[in-house]
């Protein structure tokens, strides 16, 4: 925020702790990081692909095209980054130089559902749910598979913060489960089912001759599209009055909305994830430097490391702070190296 700061552009910090430039655009941050580069001589070759690398003598030579038949020129390098994101051209380079690779799969992606009525939801948002993730092939107890937080309706399923969140923590066993499996969502987790109980039977007792899908429990902090998707859910009649309704029914509704289940199908349909799981395991580079521990000099920062978030702030965190940190070591060093040329001389 500093280095920002610094050179010119103003930022402001959300009240949840998130930061942007005050002009609300994107281009703020690139022109200012294109002007500094610019500035300080930084040349940039875009519309090219580095296809290959090797590390001979402390040096790193990398093979350089515009497209895979074209002529490769080579260029010599004394420090090498890859940050290079989740694609598959890093992998490929770290790999090329020694490094392992852990299997990237999405994460941070919506759930697909097949439920006409709840397509019809579609917009509807809920401030606070418990939603519990359960794959077949997973028999151990995964905590994080439990999240609370916003979640919202879409038309093809479930999305939101704790829809995202479970994808993160489950992205493995998703992958390996082929995108299936149930979630279970508690819509009103600060209430005990047996409260949610004696609310609807008080509920019941005040408003007996009116429709149920006309009047639900205020409590409840719930749409009124929704209380009829729950109605719906159990077979209720759109006539049916709340003196017509037994204890025991009121008690497979409250159930209902406590423990409601949805079967997953696959990940959004638009292929939503914007971030992936896997790349190069954290052990085999020093976190202090982001520099790799089979090589000198070279450094790895971002997503090409098996480093993913909750949320898509904390991937760009990640981007941001290790591509920092190792820029910043390899401008140390090489400025060391200059003094030291000079005290030689």
């Amino acid at each position: 925020m500093s280095w920002f700061s610094d050179h010119g552009v103003d930022l402001k910090v959300e009240e949840d702790g998130r930061v942007f430039p005050v002009s609300n655009s994107s281009s703020t941050i690139i022109d200012c990081l294109m002007s500094e580069a610019n500035r300080t001589g930084v040349v940039l070759q875009t519309g090219k692909t580095v296809r290959t690398a090797s590390a001979n003598g402390g040096k790193f030579l990398l093979g350089i095209g515009k497209q895979t038949t074209s002529p490769v020129e080579y260029v010599e390098a004394d420090y090498l980054l890859i940050a290079s994101g989740n694609s598959s051209q890093g992998f490929s380079l770290a790999s090329q130089l020694g490094h392992s690779i852990i299997d990237p799969v999405p994460s941070l992606f919506t759930f697909k559902t097949v439920d006409p009525q709840l397509a019809e939801l579609s917009g509807v948002t809920f401030s606070k749910v418990k939603a519990k993730l359960i794959l077949e092939s997973v028999k151990r107890n995964i905590q994080q598979f439990t999240q609370v937080g916003p979640m919202l309706v879409t038309h093809w399923g479930l999305s939101g913060p704790v829809i995202l969140r479970l994808s993160a923590w489950g992205a493995r066993d998703l992958f390996s489960s082929c995108y299936k499996g149930t979630v279970t969502v508690d819509f009103i987790p600060d209430l005990h089912i047996e409260a949610v109980k004696s609310m609807l039977s008080r509920h019941k007792l005040q408003f007996l001759k009116q429709k149920v899908s006309n009047s639900y429990p205020p409590e409840f902090g719930l749409v009124k599209r929704f209380w009829k998707y729950i109605l719906d859910r159990q077979g209720f009649s759109g006539d049916d009055l709340w003196s017509s309704i037994p204890n025991n029914t009121l008690a497979s509704v409250a159930s209902l909305l406590k423990n409601c289940d949805f079967r997953i199908t696959g990940k959004g349909q638009f292929k939503d994830e914007f971030v992936k799981a896997g790349g190069v395991p954290l052990s085999e580079i020093s976190l202090n430097t982001m520099e790799s521990k089979i090589h000198s000099n070279l450094f790895l920062a971002g997503e090409v490391l098996n480093v993913d978030g909750v949320t898509g702030g904390f991937n760009f965190q990640n981007a941001w702070s290790g591509g920092y940190i190792a820029g910043s070591t390899i401008g140390t060093r090489v400025s060391d190296a200059h003094l030291k040329g000079l005290d030689l001389a």
